[in-house]
Order: structure tokens, then sequence, then C-alpha cells
């Protein structure tokens, strides 16, 4: 009898761990990436960013224009600021995206160095080329942060 008893319970045990390993996962609530006081900050530093975003639509009328000098002024002036504020969002965000969003900032910086060297070389097309791949790095950075999705203005766009 005690064997018979040994048997069945490795069964029983046999047939619990079966139905236990088939059985569905029970669905779990995903605990929130940010917090309210972190979706605030992050809120501003978009805001900041978005407004640098926004400026940069005045760039192909001055390239469009051959104002090399105020081309190369708004790139050092107004766009100074620029990659300080891109990398304060991109601190802020998930740690999983930073590196992502990095890489997508250190384009946006690439191109408008690009733009200033156009600038100096009086080259229209690669000015613009530049502004194009600036303003699709700029919607890849700003796809890392949470509820923003712009849409993208080329320079034909912004004439």
């Amino acid at each position: 009898m005690i064997h018979y008893r040994s048997i069945l319970a490795f069964v029983l045990a046999g047939i619990a761990v079966f139905l236990v390993s088939c059985s569905s996962p029970a669905a779990t609530a995903k605990a929130p990436i940010y917090t309210e006081t972190q979706l605030a900050q992050i809120e501003q530093y978009a805001a900041d960013v978005q407004e640098l975003r926004d400026r940069l639509l005045e760039i192909p009328p001055l390239v469009q224009a051959e104002r090399w000098r105020d081309v190369e002024t708004f790139i050092h002036g107004p766009l100074g600021e620029l990659r300080f504020r891109m990398g304060n969002l991109a601190r802020s965000l998930d740690p999983k995206v930073q590196p992502q969003a990095r890489a997508a900032a250190q384009e946006v910086f690439e191109h408008l160095i690009a733009i200033d060297e156009a600038a100096k070389a009086r080259d229209n097309r690669k000015a613009l080329s530049n502004y194009n791949g600036a303003l699709t790095d700029f919607e890849t950075f700003l796809k890392f942060v949470p509820a923003l999705e712009q849409p993208v203005a080329s320079a034909n766009e912004a004439q």
C-alpha cells in the first residue's frame, strides 16, 4: 500500500507541474515608467526643445536668400542652446532609451555643424540637405519623448 501511495503522489505531482506549466501567465500591471514630477520636468524640457525646433524653420528662407552671415549667426545664436536643452531632455528620459535619444541628438548637432560649414562655403544645396537631415533626426529624437510625435517639415514645406 505504501508503494502505491508513493507512485500516486509522484503522478499527482507530475500532473500538477504539467498543468501549472501549461497555464497562461496572469496579466501583470506595468509600473509607470515616469513619476508625475519626472513627466512635468520632461514636459518643460520638451517645450524648450520644441520651441527651438520650430525656430529651425527660419533657416531655409535665409539660405535661399543667401544671407549666409545670418545663417551662421542664427546657428550660433538662438540655436546655440539646442545642444544643452536636448541633452537635458535626453538625460531625463527612461534609461532604456537614453542612448538612442543621445545618438539622435548628436545627429541633429552634426547636421547643424554641416549647415554652418555650408554657409561658410555658400553652398545652398548642402545647407538645405543638412537642414532636412536635421529635421528628420529631430523627429527621431522626439519619438523618445513620452507623448510627443511631431510631423516632419522639409525645406520645401518651410518655403
